[in-house]
């Protein structure tokens, strides 16, 4: 066997275990880099060796990435965000405070990771109750004390 065909199977394989982990991930950015390896496998397949091979490889993933994020942000679900935002103005009530400003907080009858709006306002205590200012993924922004405190 060749060094060019040995090569051109280790970038197959790590090509193949990229893109499987992109469908447990579902970034999108992984794909360029699979994509990559998988057209630097056969330029290694034809004769290529490591240094035509690897600007292959830099090549397709500088081209790949940028189109990867523009893909990303059409697809982002835009239906997704405005259920997100149906939280905001909602009380939650404060069930531990961390000294570096990690919260978590009690809502919709399970606990939420949160975090003040300010990250200079003073650390709530537990028990007290705050509005939601806004989501990002699955972590709380919360500020202004419910009128209840």
């Amino acid at each position: 066997m060749h060094a060019q065909d040995i090569l051109g199977t280790i970038l197959l394989v790590v090509g193949a275990i990229i893109a499987v982990s992109e469908m447990h991930t579902l970034t999108i950015y992984l794909i360029a880099i699979a994509l990559a390896c998988f057209v630097g496998a056969v330029v290694a397949f034809y004769g290529g060796g490591l240094t035509a091979t690897l600007v292959v490889i830099g090549i397709v993933i500088l081209l790949g990435m940028p189109l990867a994020h523009w893909v990303r942000g059409r697809m982002k679900n835009r239906a997704s965000d405005e259920v997100s935002q149906d939280d905001v103005g909602r009380p939650v009530t404060v069930i531990e405070a961390g000294v570096d400003g990690a919260l978590r907080v009690y809502y919709r009858g399970t606990d939420w990771n949160a975090r003040l709006m300010h990250r200079n306002e003073t650390i709530p205590q537990p028990g007290q109750t705050f509005s939601i200012i806004t989501r990002e993924g699955s972590t709380l922004v919360i500020g202004t004390p419910a009128a209840s405190d």
